[in-house]
């Protein structure tokens, strides 16, 4: 069950049998249901998440009306990240949009095995560089792109989203209403 969380962190930086046997111990292997709520809102969240299968999303209640502001699917990290490295109430909920099987940590758990082993330490800085980068391009694509433009690269660089998420997840992930991206697929299928 660690085999992709120890594959990603391969292909990443080197580690060695001892990193292997921590992130073992460390990471927990659990299963949830589709519409399973794995953080809620208000509260400190309890874990960060790697993705083994499945896919899930991170949002938040406004006015009645959920947005979503994040979806992950394999071989990624997912958890509402400012109440996970804070120990602050979160504003978001993390739920699953398909049954999922992740590793999980706590967060002493985790500063833990960055402390025990440097090479851990390095790893979670670069997937927090990465997670940065990627949000920084995202809010940028909000800002700059068309509607259509934010589909279109949704469906160039993540299709397995396309083909396994609501639509209307997809719609507010990518900052649009339900029925204006039915109007979007529609015009790219003609």
């Amino acid at each position: 069950m660690h085999d992709r969380l120890l594959n990603l962190i391969q292909e990443i930086i080197k580690i060695d049998e001892t990193d292997r046997i921590m992130a073992e111990s460390f990471f927990e292997p659990v299963f949830f249901d589709k519409g399973q709520i794995l953080e809620i809102e208000n509260k400190p969240v309890k874990y960060l998440y790697f993705i083994n299968s499945g896919f899930i999303r991170i949002f938040y209640n406004e006015n009645g009306v959920q947005i979503t502001t994040h979806i992950n699917c394999p071989s990624g990290f997912i958890t509402s990240f400012n109440s996970f490295i804070n120990g602050t109430a979160s504003h978001d909920n993390v739920e699953c949009i398909t049954p999922c099987q992740v590793l999980r940590i706590t967060k002493s758990n985790f500063d833990t095995l960055c402390q025990k082993s440097p090479k851990w330490a390095d790893f979670a800085r670069i997937i927090y560089e990465k997670s940065v980068i990627y949000n920084e391009q995202r809010t940028r694509d909000i800002m700059n792109l068309s509607a259509e433009d934010r589909y279109l690269n949704l469906l160039k660089y993540n299709p397995d989203i396309i083909k396994n998420v609501p639509l209307q997840y997809i719609a507010s992930f990518i900052g649009i209403k339900p029925e204006s991206l039915s109007r979007i697929r529609k015009k790219l299928i003609s």
